[in-house]
């Protein structure tokens, strides 16, 4: 059985968290493309090279 309710509907905020989420997704892809560009002006590589055991 389906029960209704005679409340008004209010809508959910999920485009509020969800442009939340983008955001702090877009800012720590930004982020990673970042320190990839200096690891490369600093090491010429991603990673930067060990010492030989």
């Amino acid at each position: 059985m389906a029960q209704t309710t005679n409340s008004p509907q209010v809508e959910p905020h999920d485009s509020l968290y969800t442009t939340l989420l983008v955001i702090s997704a877009v800012t720590l892809l930004i982020g990673i493309i970042f320190m990839i560009a200096r690891s490369i002006q600093f090491f010429d590589s991603i990673w930067p090279k060990g010492t030989p055991a």
